[in-house]
């Protein structure tokens, strides 16, 4: 299990308007179709420094949900 860089360890899960640091590249994103997500946008994130993945949710009327650990 490898430690999560200070970078990674610096974002608030589920604070909104957080940007990704210069680490974290993006890996695509995904349109979830599970009922009451339906319109959501999911971006995924990999830490390039710690190996960490991240999501990001958007609601379906455009509101960041923030950042979590990808599951």
């Amino acid at each position: 299990m490898s430690i999560m860089c200070p970078a990674c360890q610096a974002i608030m899960p589920g604070l909104t308007g957080i940007e990704p640091h210069a680490e974290l590249g993006h890996q695509g994103f995904i349109h979830p179709n599970q009922r009451g997500r339906e319109g959501c946008r999911e971006d995924h994130f990999r830490c390039l420094a710690c190996g960490s993945k991240w999501l990001r949710e958007t609601d379906k009327w455009g509101t960041d949900l923030g950042f979590k650990l990808a599951p």
